[in-house]
């Protein structure tokens, strides 16, 4: 009989296992949100200050990184150990790049994607971010939880805002592929992209 409860327990942990993760509620993500708001809004401070284009950050190698010399030909990224010559990467200093690195682990999200582009009044830039906070799944089906600074996000075409109920099971309950935001604070979201 004892043989036969743990043989039970351990299937009833094997289907359990078997279950994909489930995603952090979005109180979980507000609360944590506001918990680290002060890293969030330096992190777009950063961002906004100190770098060029758009791009992801940190980059995932340095054969991704392409810097214009002083002629406007691409050069590759030096050796990071001389400690004398520290050249931008997307504008960021080394003093910058470390600070940044501190605040991504900090908030919990591995990287930034940054979506900068330029208006046509001069001194215009319209820039957006997207701090990746859970993923789960391959590319072409899986759910991911993300953080947004997005300031004209509604007024865009085609985008599902919501304010109530949690996005999780809102998605559930469609069983389909969804793209929905949640307001957190001004210009602030958090998004959920789920595919199946």
């Amino acid at each position: 009989m004892k043989k036969f409860v743990i043989a039970l327990s351990l299937a009833a942990v094997s289907v359990v296992s078997c279950e994909p993760p489930m995603p952090p509620s979005d109180e979980e993500m507000i609360r944590h949100f506001n918990t680290h708001e002060a890293a969030f809004n330096k992190v777009y401070e950063i961002i906004a200050d100190c770098t060029e284009g758009s791009f992801h950050y940190p980059p995932f190698s340095s054969d991704d990184i392409i810097i214009p010399d002083s002629i406007g030909q691409e050069s590759e990224l030096p050796d990071e150990s001389s400690e004398e010559q520290d050249t931008p990467v997307y504008g960021l200093l080394k003093p910058e790049r470390i600070l940044l690195d501190s605040l991504l682990a900090e908030i919990g999200c591995g990287l930034v994607l940054v979506d900068r582009q330029e208006r046509e009044t001069a001194d215009s830039v319209k820039l957006n971010l997207v701090m990746p906070y859970y993923s789960h799944g391959i590319v072409d089906a899986g759910t991911s939880k993300s953080f947004v600074y997005d300031p004209g996000l509604r007024s865009r075409r085609n985008i599902r805002i919501t304010e109530h109920g949690d996005m999780n099971e809102i998605y559930r309950r469609t069983y389909n592929d969804t793209t929905l935001y949640k307001p957190v604070k001004e210009g602030w979201y958090i998004k959920l992209d789920h595919s199946r």
